[in-house]
């Protein structure tokens, strides 16, 4: 299992946010995908969107798709391989 995390700042939140979700709108036809979570920081403009996903490649086919999405071309993705989850 792997979990993405990328962060944005803008101060122009909502369409940062509107960007964003674009970029999310077709996920759940992404053959891997797991689960996506839109946070904002507390006091900053800063957003994370945390996405998981079974491996790599389920990430990378959802990655090609998102084109010229600018919210999602400016961050750069953090990956990180699940050790254990609790829910």
């Amino acid at each position: 299992m792997l979990t993405i995390v990328h962060t944005f700042e803008s101060p122009d939140r909502d369409r940062l946010l509107s960007d964003i979700r674009n970029g999310l709108d077709d996920l759940d036809q992404i053959g891997g995908f797991k689960y996506a979570s839109i946070n904002e920081q507390t006091n900053t403009n800063e957003i994370m969107v945390m996405t998981k996903w079974d491996n790599v490649n389920a990430y990378e086919n959802w990655a090609s798709t998102i084109g010229e999405n600018k919210a999602f071309k400016q961050a750069t993705p953090q990956m990180f391989d699940v050790i254990d989850e609790k829910f």
